[in-house]
């Protein structure tokens, strides 16, 4: 394979995501290309009480009627095509409305779905904001969805085929699918593909229903994605005391579970047929308190799906999981099969409905309130944003769901439920006694069934935990957003929120922080946000609620810092921490620390104990030159804004001996995912020609390492083959020195290594690394 040229890629701490956004206004935060570095040092900053903000009016959501919505949506459809020619779609796209959300100050937030030739587009949805600061618009993928032809190459029937053995391969049981595959253009992935999408219906392992999705390339039948789409959790039932319930009565004087006043939410008992048959009674008293009742499990699931409802109307003016007014309706004694009660409880968006199990045991309704709340908040995230099946969007979408749990406990002040930040508190689920989640240290919990312990922090790999483990990253996010670090009691439960960096973060509050999340989900995240994407839009969802030179906003950022993504506030400045690998003696160094401040005026900056040979732009916070002496040097990085704060960043930085018989370049380069690098390396004092047995040592991190082709570029442009592609065998990372024949050019000059990512298309996954290479005369 030969490796196409191209330019070096700059060492970055994460691959590129999917969730773009486009005439980003000025209060979008300035990210950095350099990666935060183990080995710097100490970053400190007292701990505050916890922050007051006060939100901005003008970018407040207004309530709106569904009839107004209605109205709204009518009106966006009939400019869809303008829109799209606005936005200059191609010729076979078409928007279609999903949902809107209306500002104070009169901006319109409009959510389409795509479709490309008639097809929908996974993938394809947008956001278009349209108000007095102009219009911009948030993408879900930047990928075009033009695909060569229409008319699939793989059959519908064999599509079909292969969905149900893939489903099954995950854990569906008595799979099938109702509907026949439908065409997709699936742009997910990055690239645009014709596509299969079928819907496999059948049973869980647990007994739950399954939802199943498939998406198969239309001409490889290669699996794009097999995600479940009905949301459990696990729970058994936690009673919420003697409460006020909607009910309707009937011509003949009795009355049934039916709440008027909450777009007619239902409450069916699934104990003789899972379809369910609607609760009634005579005198309108429902339950005794006790499981023995069947009645009682069903108090709870209306209480939860009314306290719900309630939560978002008050706090949002949100009529209904839908925004339309809409119930929904709720299913207890629901059994994974006829005589087997189900031990979870879960949200359906085909149905529009929730389902309850009695517990692994048949005597305990998984009906909590903080269980019912997360799973119809899977309702709303998919009414809105639509997190999608790929990546990290469904941990993302777990993780929204524990945030609103935990905001509806709050809001309920139920004293038989006292609110707190856990998961099922009363529950014993696993027999330990313990919730089953903690939001202040999700790692808390566990070992999981799954076989996993839920993540406290954010990495590059998160994308590949089972999605209720790696919510716990935005778990943790929200609650040092809401509450801060550090050890505290709130009614009654003790708290001790760690953070990955060591530096303290102050909480803005729960309404707060629930405020931040809430507009971020309705109006900025798509169906690919993952983690980073999250991040973007919960800051500029601050920004339009508080100001991007608040508290508030960097209250955002430090929460995300905390979490280990991206960069926190210290003193009103943020900085990503400089890379601090090695250097070497005759090697030009070039590094920029890029920093930003939520205060005004131009950012200065200084150095003490740079590498001798090395000097920083103040202005630019360029740092560059020629390296000349080896060593370890203490070197320290100060940073000063337009009102005279500083934040400073110490680290050791080491320089090694590059000259003679080696040479050496030890700094970090990104390989780009099927993507070419280039390291650059100075030779000098070496005349004549280079030898015939030049050595030439790599050290690559890469999970198909022996994928890598390398090439060694001679001074006068010459192609040295240093290896090729293979031999195709799993093993990560490459760790070798090659003997090749450079004689037939000249030693001296700029040589370079290029690196080219040769791992199969059908792969998908983070970026490898070049972390050094030299070369032996």
């Amino acid at each position: 394979m030969n490796s196409p040229t191209s330019s070096a890629a700059p060492r970055r701490p994460h691959r590129q995501r999917l969730a773009v956004t486009v005439a980003l206004t000025a209060a979008a935060l300035t990210l950095s290309a350099l990666p935060a570095t183990a080995g710097t040092g100490p970053d400190t900053a007292a701990p505050t009480a916890q922050l007051r903000v006060k939100a901005n009016p003008a970018h407040q959501a207004t309530s709106i009627t569904p009839a107004h919505r209605k109205q709204l949506l009518a009106e966006k459809a009939d400019k869809a095509p303008a829109t799209a020619r606005t936005l200059k779609l191609g010729a076979h796209e078409k928007l279609i409305p999903k949902d809107v959300v209306l500002d104070a100050d009169g901006t319109v937030h409009t959510r389409y779905d795509r479709t490309y030739a008639g097809l929908p587009v996974i993938g394809g949805d947008l956001v278009v904001h349209e108000g007095p600061a102009g219009r911009t618009v948030t993408y879900a993928s930047q990928t075009a969805p033009a695909v060569p032809t229409t008319t699939a190459e793989v059959p519908a029937a064999t599509a079909k085929k292969t969905a149900l053995g893939k489903a099954a391969d995950q854990g569906t049981r008595k799979a099938k699918a109702g509907k026949a595959p439908r065409l997709v253009v699936w742009t997910a992935g990055g690239k645009a593909r014709l596509a299969w999408q079928t819907v496999v219906t059948g049973v869980q392992k647990d007994g739950s229903p399954s939802e199943r999705h498939v998406v198969t390339d239309a001409a490889s039948e290669t699996v794009l994605a097999n995600a479940e789409h009905i949301r459990s959790a696990e729970g058994r039932s936690l009673y919420s005391g003697t409460v006020t319930i909607g009910s309707t009565r009937r011509d003949d004087g009795s009355y049934e579970l039916v709440d008027p006043q909450r777009g007619g939410h239902r409450t069916l008992d699934a104990t003789a047929t899972s379809a369910g048959v609607l609760f009634t009674d005579t005198d309108d008293v429902w339950g005794d308190g006790t499981a023995a009742d069947p009645q009682t499990a069903a108090v709870d699931a209306a209480y939860g799906a009314q306290t719900t409802w309630d939560f978002y109307h008050d706090r949002f003016g949100r009529n209904g999981i839908a925004d339309d007014g809409r119930g929904s309706y709720s299913r207890v004694h629901y059994q994974a099969t006829p005589g087997v009660p189900l031990a979870n409880a879960n949200w359906q968006d085909g149905c529009f409905c929730m389902s309850y199990g009695d517990g692994a045991d048949g005597k305990h309704p998984v009906t909590s309130l903080d269980i019912a709340a997360h799973e119809m908040a899977h309702g709303v995230t998919s009414a809105t944003a639509g997190l999608g099946d790929f990546g990290e969007s469904p941990a993302l979408n777990e993780a929204i769901s524990d945030m609103m749990a935990a905001a509806v406990e709050f809001h309920a002040d139920n004293p038989a439920d006292v609110p707190d930040y856990l998961m099922a508190e009363l529950d014993d689920l696993h027999g330990d006694g313990k919730p089953i989640r903690y939001m202040d240290e999700p790692s808390k919990a566990g070992i999981s069934a799954v076989g996993y312990a839920p993540l406290d922090y954010w990495s590059p790999e998160t994308k590949n935990a089972e999605a209720h483990m790696a919510a716990g990253v935005g778990a943790h996010f929200f609650y040092l957003l809401a509450e801060g670090s550090g050890k505290k009691t709130i009614n009654g439960v003790a708290y001790d929120s760690p953070t990955y960096d060591g530096l303290p973060v102050t909480g803005i509050g729960l309404t707060s922080a629930t405020d931040v999340m809430y507009r971020a989900l309705t109006v900025y995240m798509t169906s690919t946000t993952d983690y980073p994407g999250a991040r973007t839009a919960t800051l500029r969802a601050a920004a339009d609620l508080y100001g991007a030179q608040s508290d508030g906003y960097e209250a955002v950022a430090n929460a995300w810092a905390g979490v280990n993504l991206g960069i926190g506030y210290v003193n009103h400045i943020g900085v990503e921490r400089p890379a601090t690998e090695p250097v070497a003696t005759g090697q030009p160094v070039s590094r920029r620390i890029v920093a930003s401040s939520t205060r005004p005026g131009a950012l200065a900056y200084s150095a003490r104990s740079l590498p001798r040979g090395l000097s920083i732009d103040p202005a630019s916070g360029l740092i560059s030159g020629t390296p000349d002496k080896a060593g370890e040097y203490d070197t320290a990085i100060t940073i000063t804004n337009g009102e005279g704060d500083t934040r400073t960043l110490a680290f050791t930085w080491t320089v090694v001996e590059s000259g003679g018989h080696y040479f050496t370049n030890p700094t970090h380069f990104v390989i780009p995912e099927h993507g070419t690098v280039e390291s650059p390396m100075v030779v000098r004092g070496r005349p004549g020609s280079a030898p015939s047995d030049l050595k030439v040592t790599v050290d690559i991190t890469h999970p198909f390492g022996l994928a890598m082709v390398i090439d060694l570029v001679a001074p006068d442009g010459t192609v040295v083959p240093v290896k090729p592609w293979g031999p195709w065998v799993l093993g990560p990372d490459l760790h070798a020195t090659y003997t090749v024949d450079a004689s037939a050019v000249s030693a001296v000059g700029t040589w370079k290594l290029r690196v080219f990512d040769g791992t199969p298309g059908i792969f998908d996954m983070d970026e490898g690394e070049l972390q050094g290479w030299s070369m032996s005369f």
